[in-house]
Parts: structure tokens; sequence; C-alpha cells
């Protein structure tokens, strides 16, 4: 199920925050991660003045071929076995980084921890493959500390086909762990509160340790209100999956956890793996 992880990098320090997590992947079942870098171009085109662009593709392949080679050895070291994915492509990220996923199960990846409007209505790599992935997106930011990532997995659970498919992303995860499975819905009038108490009882009687927490409110806050409650480990959510500027500025319940998580979010869109 999460088998094969492509792992982009732009070679900085924020992006290896992947790599703290090795361990925990392995026990999750990822058995090979596919290490990515793109010539960046994208950013010339904001530089003033006379750039020599072929120096510049040159001399950050020779830094990739510097660096990446220690990426994958500490990768292997963790038991994963690992491949550079050649040759560098030289473009747009984002672009890049969804072309090459279509053969991943999952991305992991890093994202700067500042947040501001300038940059939600800017974007960033991160956001850029959130938007256009066909794959689930896995984000981490510079500044989370976590010990274990799988231990209190917390789901969004909002009875959407795109939340079901979060939800077994989630149990898989946590089975292979051992770790907690806390699922949340944001109730609304009506709510579904019988249907959830029986789901609760079917994970149980998968071996696999669930509890249920219906809340009320503005469901991102509702969610990350509860992440410190139970000092969730990570979160899984779903996504419908609508980019653009527009939902950049309106923002989604995933887009607002996303930001604001201080752990590890795992983000499944609707058409993710059909």
């Amino acid at each position: 199920m999460l088998r094969k992880m492509l792992f982009p990098t732009d070679l900085s320090e924020n992006s290896f925050k992947v790599l703290e997590y090795l361990d925990d992947f392995r026990k999750v079942g990822v058995e090979e991660i596919g290490v990515f870098f793109v010539v960046n171009i994208t950013k010339l085109s904001t530089v003033s003045g006379g750039i020599d662009i072929d120096y510049y593709i040159d001399e950050m392949t020779e830094k990739a071929e510097e660096v990446l080679p220690k990426v994958t050895q500490k990768i292997e070291d963790s038991g994963i076995r690992s491949e550079i994915i050649r040759p560098f492509p030289v473009g747009d990220p984002v672009v890049e980084i969804t072309k090459a996923a279509e053969n991943y199960d999952f991305i992991a990846m890093g994202s700067r921890g500042a947040s501001s409007f300038k940059k939600i209505l800017l974007g960033s790599v991160s956001e850029g493959v959130l938007h256009d992935s066909s794959v689930p997106v896995y984000v981490f930011k510079e500044d989370m500390v976590v010990n274990s990532l799988f231990d209190r997995v917390l789901v969004a659970y909002d009875f959407s086909k795109w939340a079901d498919r979060v939800l077994e992303y989630a149990k898989f995860v946590v089975k292979k762990a051992g770790g907690e499975l806390h699922i949340i819905h944001v109730a609304e009038e009506g709510s579904k509160t019988d249907d959830l108490r029986l789901m609760e009882e079917s994970i149980k009687a998968e071996g696999i340790e669930a509890h249920i927490h219906v809340e009320s409110g503005t469901p991102h806050k509702a969610i990350l209100a509860k992440r410190d409650e139970i000092d969730a480990t990570t979160i899984f959510i779903g996504s419908r999956g609508v980019g653009g500027v527009k939902a950049m500025i309106l923002g989604s319940t995933s887009e607002s956890v996303i930001r604001r998580s201080t752990v590890p979010v795992f983000v499944c869109k609707r058409g993710d793996n059909e």
C-alpha cells in the first residue's frame, strides 16, 4: 500500500526533515525510496540581469551529485532500498515531482514552516504538489518534532469517499506500527453518531486500538485542538482536491490543517490512485 515512496529534495536542510522518520517508514512497509532532485529554473525569472542558465544548471547538478549519494546511503543504512532518479530534470519542480510520482505510492516532502497571506497567494512547491499530485502527499515542516510517527494517528473523517480512503491508509499504518487510531468527526445537525460507533467496533475487531471523537465547531480548529488534546503524532486527512488560486485564497479544511499543524500531515485527495 505504501511500498514505494518518492522523496523530492531541493538539497536544503528543511527538505531532509523527512529522513528523520526512516525507521517509521520501514515499519509500515516502505521498501523503496526514490530520491528526486529538480534543477529549478522557474525562480530565475525573478532575478534581474544576465544569468548564465547553463552554468547554473551545471552548478546545481554538481551539487546534487555531491549531496544525494550521502542521502541514499542514509536510507540504505535504515534498511530501505534507495535510488537517485537520474537524469535530473530541469524545469518547474511541481510539474516534475507530480510527473515522477506516477510511479510511486506516495510522496513524502518537506515544507517550510512559516505561513503568511503572502505565501498563501504565491504558493510554494509543497502546496503546488499537494494540489496537483495524483498520489497521497505526506508533508513534514521544518519545525516539527515527533518521536514516533505512528504512535497516535488522528484521522479527520466526514463520511466522504476520500475520507474513507484516507482511513484505510491510517488503519494500515497503525496496524503495522502497533499504534493508536483516533478518528475525529466534526458534527453537524443530524450527524451519524451511530454509524461512527459501528465503525469503531468494526475497526477494533480488526485488532486496532481505535477511538472515536465527535466534536463541534469549525472543522480545522476542532481537528487541531484534538491533536493537542491527545498528543497525536500525525494527522491523516482527505481533500476534495480542488486546486488553483481561488482554493489557495479561500482555503479548505485540509489546507488550514496543513498550514497550522505541528505534526506531519498525510493528505489523500479525491482521485488518488483512481
